[in-house]
């Protein structure tokens, strides 16, 4: 199925098989995103899975669904609502394929009861626990890729962008080959195919992001990195973070090659970061004030 709406204002669609990460900061902005995926899954009659903690998962399914009604039944039957913990966590560990089989029993359901579509929701806050098996979240999340392609399956992660570190986010980006930003669908540039890795490395690797929070020490000094960079600079990772290349950053912005890398040289040593990936990371944090 091709061409499947999000339903989320402004978002363009998307083809059954797709598996992405909204990214965004706090509850206001994470309900613009998940009420209108739900409401759309259950207008276009999909079966549809919520797994979220922050949130009463009957107050989800209320406010999903609806007033009793006409449609009140039907709408019903097609919502599950969880916590997420207790979908990620079901034999109290994360463990990668308790998941795959959860997630494959889910469509294996939906199809049994004449469902043409699963779409779900996958709130991501549960991993901040630090619950056994979490470091494995991002082989998983790798995994998932080419399994959901063959799946009648609309899956979106929920990341909450004030409450992941960021090198957390890393993992995020590399393991997810769309992200939804700011009401736009794009394909994500930092995305790391499982298949291009060496075992052990990368996304597929255990134990390679370390469970940080966001503190507020570091908040401030990338606060004061960021109000040291130069408008010029601003606009060098406002490019670099949409994917572009060094050579193509200095043919929109009109410079040479060597500028736009002594550039990249100064941004990284103001920010502390080693890579474009982090400094993506960064940038999509601080999304509102980059040119």
């Amino acid at each position: 199925m091709n061409g499947l709406s999000l339903g989320i204002p402004g978002v363009g669609a998307v083809s059954s098989g797709s598996h992405f990460c909204a990214l965004y900061s706090g509850p206001a902005e994470r309900d613009r995103l998940l009420y209108p995926f739900l409401e759309e899954g259950l207008r276009h009659g999909d079966k549809c899975l919520c797994l979220i903690d922050d949130v009463e998962p009957a107050l989800v399914r209320d406010r999903a669904v609806g007033q009793p009604g006409p449609d009140y039944s039907r709408r019903s039957a097609q919502l599950d609502v969880e916590r997420s913990s207790d979908a990620y966590l079901r034999s109290g560990e994360f463990c990668v394929d308790d998941m795959m089989s959860f997630l494959a029993g889910s469509v294996d359901a939906a199809i049994a009861d004449d469902f043409g579509l699963l779409r779900a929701a996958g709130e991501m806050s549960w991993v901040l626990s630090g619950a056994p098996g979490w470091d494995d979240l991002f082989v998983y999340e790798s995994s998932l890729n080419h399994v959901v392609e063959q799946m009648p399956a609309i899956l979106m992660c929920l990341y909450d962008l004030k409450k992941f570190g960021a090198e957390m986010l890393v993992g995020v980006l590399h393991t997810h080959p769309k992200v939804l930003l700011d009401a736009t669908v794009i394909d994500n540039p930092h995305y790391v195919d499982p298949a291009e890795l060496r075992p052990g490395a990368g996304a597929v690797g255990r134990a390679r992001y370390p469970l940080v929070r966001v503190d507020a020490d570091d908040e401030d000094a990338t606060d004061r990195g960021w109000a040291s960079l130069t408008g010029a600079e601003l606009r060098v990772v406002s490019r670099v973070s949409r994917g572009m290349t060094n050579r193509g950053v200095a043919e929109d912005l009109s410079v040479s090659r060597h500028t736009v890398d002594a550039h990249l040289k100064h941004i990284y040593l103001k920010l502390d970061v080693h890579s474009r990936v982090q400094l993506t990371v960064q940038a999509l944090r601080r999304r509102g004030h980059i040119d």
